[in-house]
């Protein structure tokens, strides 16, 4: 069928993909760069744009040369965004999420509505870094940004505008914001007024495979590309990753590991309730305008920062040798820590914290690379557990297996231990769900596949080296497990 070029952005790295289409589907790193980070004039955490742009620009020249394709799209981690003016021009730098503005803002949110509204009015999970709160953050601290904005654009959007000058919504990242009415379709406008958010910012949500444009004169002959339609795909990077799961049974949950770790399940309608408000979930846009019921995880955040703080001591692991020492600890249960207490959200200083948190919680203090990663794999596994179960009562999905996608995938110490505590079957691929997942929504917009599931068939045909994990099913084994997780749950304010 063709050739498509995905740009799949991650909050630690992006990279321009071509994914072939056929009878199967095959993909080809072009291009990888570091996500870059700077600090802004105010001292925010921001994400360097203008240098993103260079680094895709330079991802084209090197992709162009092996043209032709098809098309592009783009899709990134939700969340993020920036404004724009009348004039469609940047005002200043997309904050992360990582920084500390939006520090305390959900408890105003909460006293200004009430945390049954910020859940019930838009079926989110009530996490501190949704976009909903640094909005919020911004009316009261830099408010002088808002008086020029006219557009609010989400990163996969804002990316898209720099290659093609046209302004668009896009359906899946704009559920991620805390602001969007899921259930209904529509934006959230009365929680934004009663915010005092301003709601002249939200755009009119195009579906996932809306043709946005195409890629502009001056960066066709600048990167020598040629006039290549830009697709909007299913830009939350989870939702492009789902799109290409091949589902071995209905109700199987899902795990798109990466930084975050967001584990949901696939369904048709949105489910509020008292569960999904206590457990945190959040009901996101899916291709086709289905649901993704999930919940936010720490993921693999965690094991980036002890990494990045190990080698500012010297000590440079790679991520597969700290799997290698993870697995040679005596004590795989030694220290436990709850991966979404609020401590562990920001960047700097991980190892301290995670040692404070086993202090103060009377668990032996994890020292060495090994200890550490050993700490955050078991936690990672008992949380996925955890989510499972409340997925499961919440969704009325028979889920007999847990689907890992995306980089974590490979991680066969964290697949096995997720088998082992949650008690189901975890099947591990396919590591490029993400980029295939992006792609299959250009072939379906461009009318070269007919639909999800014959996308999804296609993933299916295809050799991508899944694996299969199964739990131990040793009484002794399991009856520990029971243990550790009333343990577990201990450790969660």
């Amino acid at each position: 069928m063709g050739t498509y070029l995905a740009l799949d952005m991650g909050a630690e790295s992006g990279r321009l993909m071509a994914v072939e289409i056929g009878h199967s589907i095959n993909t080809r790193e072009i291009y990888r760069f570091a996500t870059p980070v700077i600090n802004d004039e105010r001292g925010r955490r921001c994400w360097d744009f203008p240098k993103i742009m260079a680094e895709v620009i330079t991802a084209l020249k090197i992709a162009a040369p092996d043209g032709p394709y098809l098309s592009i799209a783009v899709d990134t981690w939700g969340l993020d965004f920036g404004l724009l003016d009348k004039d469609q021009k940047l005002i200043g730098l997309p904050v992360s999420h990582r920084d500390h503005r939006t520090d305390g803002y959900l408890k105003k949110a909460a006293a200004m509505v009430g945390k049954d509204r910020l859940h019930g009015d838009t079926g989110s999970q009530l996490l501190e870094v949704n976009s909903i709160y640094q909005l919020l953050a911004i009316t009261e601290q830099t408010p002088d940004e808002l008086v020029d904005a006219q557009y609010l654009l989400l990163m996969p959007d804002l990316v898209l505008h720099a290659l093609t000058g046209v302004v668009g919504t896009e359906y899946t990242i704009a559920s991620t914001t805390g602001l969007y009415d899921v259930p209904n379709n529509k934006w959230a406008t009365k929680l934004a007024d009663d915010l005092g958010i301003p709601t002249k910012l939200f755009g009119e949500v195009q579906d996932a495979g809306t043709i946005r444009g195409a890629l502009t004169k001056e960066l066709q002959e600048l990167t020598g590309i040629g006039p290549i339609p830009c697709i909007a795909t299913a830009s939350h990077d989870t939702a492009s990753a789902v799109v290409s799961t091949p589902f071995t049974a209905p109700g199987n949950a899902y795990i798109s590991s990466g930084t975050w770790s967001l584990l949901g399940v696939e369904l048709n309608n949105s489910v509020i309730n008292d569960l999904t408000l206590k457990y945190r979930l959040t009901n996101e846009g899916g291709f086709g305008r289905n649901t993704r019921l999930l919940c936010n995880i720490a993921g693999l955040w965690l094991i980036q920062e002890v990494r990045r703080d190990l080698k500012l001591q010297g000590i440079d692991l790679t991520y597969a040798q700290l799997v290698a020492l993870a697995e040679e600890q005596p004590d795989r249960w030694r220290t436990l820590i709850f991966v979404d207490d609020p401590v562990f959200i920001h960047a700097g200083e991980m190892i301290a914290r995670i040692q404070k948190f086993a202090q103060k919680t009377g668990q032996p203090v994890p020292n060495t690379p090994g200890e550490l990663a050993q700490c955050i794999f078991a936690s990672l596994a008992f949380q996925y557990a955890r989510i499972a179960k409340v997925l499961h009562e919440c969704s009325g999905l028979p889920m007999p297996a847990i689907q890992i996608i995306g980089g974590g995938s490979q991680n066969a110490l964290l697949s096995q231990l997720t088998a082992d505590i949650s008690g189901l079957e975890v099947i591990a691929g396919p590591i490029e769900a993400t980029a295939m997942g992006n792609a299959i929504v250009q072939a379906i917009a461009l009318g070269e596949i007919p639909s999800l599931e014959e996308g999804r068939k296609i993933v299916r045909a295809s050799d991508l080296k899944i694996k299969s994990y199964l739990p131990d099913q040793d009484g002794e084994i399991r009856s520990e497990i029971v243990q550790l997780q009333i343990r577990y749950e201990s450790l969660i304010n």
